[in-house]
Formats: structure tokens, sequence, C-alpha cells
């Protein structure tokens, strides 16, 4: 009997033993695998590089400037991750719907001969309203838990650009000049952040997102005042937001 309840006691030790390794253990084997729909949340800050060139008859008035653009930014997203050990291999999709913009006014003087001086104002504008990316990620686990990535991808977006004069010539006459123009943008893009598995199919985690997009041009003219403008419009954004995701 003693031996029997020896054994019985041992048997117990080493289940209790195991059972207790196997709840220490976190998360769960395939942390972070599988196919995820989520959503995201934050504020972008960017920059763009405008130059602009103008002529109203024989006067001719040109600028450089970088407008800056900051607003609220966010979106929702599908994607599928696979695991190779600790390694993590991704690919997913994100559409994003953005406020950020910005605004620029200043005056100008052509400084010419009085028979043909142009002063005044000009306003200029840029947007973001949406975004299409689509990007692929790796990331290593560590403990099951944490899982810090990189990114690099593709970005289409739609800008929209505005320019707006006020200006008067020589003979103090005023005339007005506004075009605005909204075109999608192809951006290289690139990803830094880190993933938190908060349950087996819940993760949450912050990223930073990067952009540069190619130009944009566009020349019109004025038939009322008789002004020739021609802009271009490069844009450079940043994201931070945090993110949320259910992985099935």
């Amino acid at each position: 009997m003693k031996k029997i309840s020896l054994v019985a006691l041992l048997l117990a030790t080493a289940g209790g033993a195991v059972s207790a390794a196997e709840t220490l253990v976190p998360g769960c084997p395939k942390a972070f695998q599988g196919f995820h729909l989520g959503g995201n949340i934050g504020y972008g800050v960017g920059v763009a590089n405008q130059k602009f060139d103008g002529t109203t008859g024989v006067v001719h008035t040109n600028s450089k400037n970088n407008l800056g653009i900051k607003g609220v930014d966010g979106g929702i997203g599908v994607g599928y991750t696979h695991r190779l050990g600790n390694w993590a291999l991704g690919l997913a999709f994100v559409a994003n719907w953005a406020s950020s913009k910005g605004q620029l006014t200043t005056a100008f003087d052509s400084n010419t001969a009085a028979a043909n001086r142009v002063k005044g104002t000009r306003t200029l504008k840029g947007r973001l309203k949406n975004a299409l990316q689509l990007y692929a990620r790796t990331g290593y686990v560590i403990g099951g838990q944490v899982m810090p990535f990189i990114g690099l991808g593709w970005d289409n977006a739609s800008w929209n650009q505005s320019i707006s004069e006020t200006q008067t010539n020589a003979a103090g006459v005023p005339h007005t000049f506004s075009q605005s123009r909204s075109k999608r943008l192809n951006g290289f893009m690139w990803k830094l952040g880190v993933d938190f598995l908060a349950t087996k199919h819940v993760v949450l985690g912050f990223e930073y997102t990067g952009t540069i997009y190619g130009k944009k041009t566009f020349k019109e003219v004025n038939t009322v005042g008789g002004e020739t403008i021609a802009a271009s419009f490069r844009p450079q954004y940043n994201k931070f937001a945090l993110t949320a995701k259910i992985v099935y």
C-alpha cells in the first residue's frame, strides 16, 4: 500500500508540474499567425514641397515653399501573417481616410517698373483625402507575446492642391484667380511598429508609417486676368497610429 501511495503521489506531482508548465507558457503556440481584420487611428504630419510660377502680361512672379500638413488619419485593413519559428512574414492591405491639410498665405510684389508692377497675396492649400496601402512586413515574436516589425510597400493617395490669388496692377485694377486640382499620387511607404498579444485572437499595437510621393504639376490660364500659372506639389507624410486586429 505504501509503495502504491508513493507512486500515486509521484504521478500526481509530475502531472501537477506539467500542468503548471503548460499554464506558464505565454500566448499560444502560433501567436500572431493567421488572417486578420483590423483598424487604426492616428495623427499625420507632413510637408509638401511647392513651386509656383505666375505670369501676368509681361510680369513674372515665382516662389518656393514648404507647406505644413497635419490632421487625424484612420482606416481599416486586412492581411495574413505566417510564422516560421519566431519569425513572422505577412502581407496586408489598408484603406485610410484623413483630414490632414495645410494652408500658407504669402504677399508678393513684382518690384518691376511702375507701369508693370503687380502686387497682392497668394494662398496655397494642400489636403490628403484618402490612401490605399499594400505592404509586406516581417517581425520577430518575443516570448509569444510581443512582435516588433518592419514593413515596406506602396501607397496610392488622393491629394488636393489649390491656389488662389488676389492681385492689383499698376493702374490699381484688382483681379483674382483660383484653381484646384485633385490627383492620386503613388508613393514609397515604410512602417515600423510593435504588436502585443492581448488575447489569443486580439492583437493591439502601435506603428509609424512614412511615405514619399511623386510630384504633381498643373498649368492653368486665367482668361479674365490674362495670367498663366504653373505649380508643382510633392508631399512627404508621416503617420503615428494605434492599431487593433482580430486574428483567426
